[in-house]
């Protein structure tokens, strides 16, 4: 299996992703609606930062990058990221790309991409509103101190990864489906 990880950045309140709408609004759904949107996800409307560009050209990731998170996936190395790519903007990739330009395909995606990057603490919390949820079934369990990064595979199901040092591949610590 692929590699799978990332962190977190500032977020955008005002991106409501289309799957974060469509959450009942009781208090759970509401605390799952914000702790979705505090993930550190930028999409392809935002400007590719000159250390983003600067990486996917290291890596030479070709397809072009329609969103992107910041994080650290392994203790002993840098600032990293996570990135979803696709030709069509409709299904593609989701990858994580180290300091040293490595790339790992965390997974393959349909429909619009959907990324964010949570630090454990963070990754937990969004997994006990989950708990919480009437509508959302599926948990989120960090094994490390590192970036855990979840994404959309399917219109209604997610999935998290997280590296493993053990392993020295990303593993998968969590999913959901709304």
């Amino acid at each position: 299996p692929p590699n799978r990880a990332v962190e977190v950045d500032a977020p955008k309140a005002a991106r409501v992703s289309r799957r974060t709408l469509d959450v009942k609004t009781s208090t759970a759904h509401v605390v799952l609606a914000m702790l979705l949107l505090s993930g550190a996800a930028h999409v392809a409307a935002d400007p590719l930062p000159p250390g983003v560009l600067a990486l996917a050209a290291k890596a030479e990731v070709r397809e072009p990058i329609v969103a992107w998170c910041k994080g650290t996936f392994r203790p002993e190395k840098a600032i990293a990221y996570a990135f979803a790519v696709s030709r069509s903007g409709i299904g593609g990739r989701y990858l994580a790309v180290d300091s040293d330009g490595q790339v790992t395909e965390l997974a393959s995606f349909t429909g619009r991409a959907d990324l964010a990057c949570y630090t454990p603490t963070e990754a937990k919390a969004l997994s006990a509103s989950i708990a919480n949820s009437e509508t959302i079934q599926g948990s989120i369990a960090p094994l490390y101190k590192t970036t855990v990064v979840c994404a959309f595979v399917e219109e209604t199901a997610a999935a998290c990864w997280q590296y493993s040092t053990a392993d020295k591949a990303f593993v998968r610590v969590g999913e959901w489906t709304t």
